[in-house]
């Protein structure tokens, strides 16, 4: 500092310089391999590779799913995931360095000015066989199904091979602790970068920096108290209540970090179910609401299909709109997409939402059988009340789910005898020879394609707020409406016997009961 250098001490060399376009806010070097990440004021991370020329591995430009005010950057101790706060959202982003794709996001209350990650060095004779031994969910449940790559749009956050890299998201077994400071003493540690195990109070002023002992025994903080003289100041926390309780701690920390990326991956198959619904929408919007809107005759179109299904004549204006709106081929071209769509919405609950709950089901009640052993884990704060909640509000999920599959079934056959109807109805029109196979129509059928005019083609705004279009498919798409409401059409349960032993059995008429408004399949998922 006062220009003298010790004899024995080799003075420092330059070993490279790389010009950058903006200013850099903050940096940090990986802890295994010869990279460095850096953060500019447009909110882009850069991640270098140190050669002669700094070479650039990857960029991550800001977007709207992340933010553009960079205040912090840490990497996890195996140098695989770099985290970064952001100050305009609030929020912590944990990216694959790989790819530079982002693997996890969760929201902070307040603003985070400073983090660092380390790893748990402790070792004890419980934490050894602890880390020695497998994990036990490995051997009873089967590998979650790879999210589908047909949906593009999910890789706006997440990738489209993202089922892997989300349960892998832990990394190795050993614990390791992100800390997070920011703004008014706030101060956060996070097991495996993910679940929150403790929040610390004591600590006045803005955290510039801090550090966690490897023991979990003590933590150091540095913070800016806006006073006169504006001196930062040091204070140490005593954490040894983690130190103490550490295998419980990491077992408690990996089976919520599990349950935390059963949640992301459920949630990642809900917005695949909701693209697969938009495409329905997009084409019926495009095909048949043009074509009922046209329409300018004063009967309605549903009486003037349940005329040509009953009588097989149609009036010259809607024979008119068929043949130039919709035309053979464009009908065939719907029928397929639409089925197309209905069949990829029940694959994904079939294969993904209910394996989904299923692991949900099994982490929670082992965690459920963790929280009765008071002497090891209250202390943690785990309350068996509130798991129980959480059991049941997944098993209410599972049920919605089941629900959702009997009513796309019944959807699909509606759709399926209309198109075919209506197809052979065309041909018809248009003097072609109609194949034998779709020639013959049974009463069933019949039945099918009144249900779907009488469902489908509505002008009931007190049940459909389509804004001006008349041809409603919400009997499905209410189910992944994010939205506190009861459904409009929920399925008839008339007949059913597990109603009727809901209803003879007091107990669970009463657990029913209050939880009897039926809700959607989204809104059930945020239990």
């Amino acid at each position: 500092v006062l220009g003298f250098r010790p004899l024995n001490m080799p003075a420092f060399r330059q070993v490279g310089e790389k010009q950058l376009p903006n200013p850099v806010l903050c940096m940090a070097w990986s802890p295994k391999r010869d990279l460095i990440a850096l953060a500019n004021t447009t909110g882009e991370v850069l991640l270098l590779h140190r050669l002669a020329s700094f070479q650039r591995v990857w960029s991550l430009p800001p977007s709207e799913y992340t933010g553009k005010e960079i205040t912090a950057l840490a990497w996890r101790p195996d140098g695989k995931i770099l985290a970064f706060s952001l100050g305009d959202t609030k929020q912590v982003v944990l990216c694959g360095v790989e790819k530079a794709e982002i693997l996890h996001v969760f929201p902070m209350q307040n603003s985070v000015t400073c983090m660092h990650w380390m790893e748990v060095t402790e070792e004890s004779s419980a934490l050894s066989s602890f880390y020695n031994s497998e994990d036990e969910s490995k051997l009873f449940l089967p590998k979650l199904p790879t999210l589908p790559k047909s949906y593009s749009t999910t890789s706006k956050i997440f990738s489209e091979e993202k089922s892997d890299e989300i349960m892998n998201l832990m990394g190795e077994v050993r614990l390791n602790v992100l800390v997070l400071g920011g703004d008014s003493g706030f101060v956060e540690l996070y097991a495996y970068g993910m679940y929150k195990i403790a929040t610390l109070s004591g600590v006045s002023g803005t955290c510039r920096s801090l550090s966690l002992s490897s023991d979990l025994k003590s933590l150091a903080v540095i913070t800016e108290v806006r006073s006169a003289d504006g001196d930062p100041q040091i204070c140490y926390l005593d954490t040894r209540l983690l130190s103490d309780c550490l295998p419980e701690v990491t077992r408690m920390a990996r089976k919520f970090t599990h349950i935390s990326t059963l949640l992301q991956y459920l949630h990642l198959s809900l917005t695949c179910m909701c693209e697969a619904w938009e495409d329905i929408l997009m084409q019926m919007d495009l095909r048949l609401t043009k074509f009922v809107q046209e329409k300018n005759t004063s009967t309605q179109v549903q009486d003037e299909f349940l005329e040509l299904l009953l009588w097989g004549q149609s009036s010259p204006e809607l024979q008119a709109l068929l043949m130039n709106q919709l035309t053979v081929k464009g009908l065939k071209k719907l029928g397929q997409s639409i089925e197309s769509s209905y069949s990829s919405i029940q694959k994904l609950v079939i294969s993904h939402l209910q394996s989904g709950s299923e692991a949900l089901l099994y982490h929670l009640s082992e965690v459920k059988g963790m929280s009765l052993w008071k002497q090891k884990f209250e202390p943690l704060g785990l309350d068996s009340a509130a798991l129980e909640g959480a059991i049941t509000a997944v098993g209410s999920f599972s049920l919605k789910a089941n629900e959702l599959l009997q009513v796309i079934d019944k959807s699909t056959k509606n759709f399926k005898a209309f198109f075919r109807w209506l197809y052979v109805a065309m041909l018809r029109m248009c003097e072609e020879h109609v194949p034998p196979e779709l020639n013959k129509m049974t009463q069933k059928d019949i039945a099918f394609v009144a249900d779907f005019l009488s469902e489908h083609f509505s002008e009931n705004e007190e049940l459909f707020d389509r804004k001006g279009k008349y041809f409603n498919v919400e009997r499905v798409g209410q189910y992944l409406k994010d939205e506190d409401e009861d459904l409009v059409s929920p399925p008839n349960t008339k007949g059913n016997q597990w109603l009727k032993f809901l209803q003879e059995s007091a107990h669970l008429k009463a657990l029913c009961c209050s939880r009897r408004s039926p809700r959607s399949l989204c809104t059930s998922s945020r239990g």
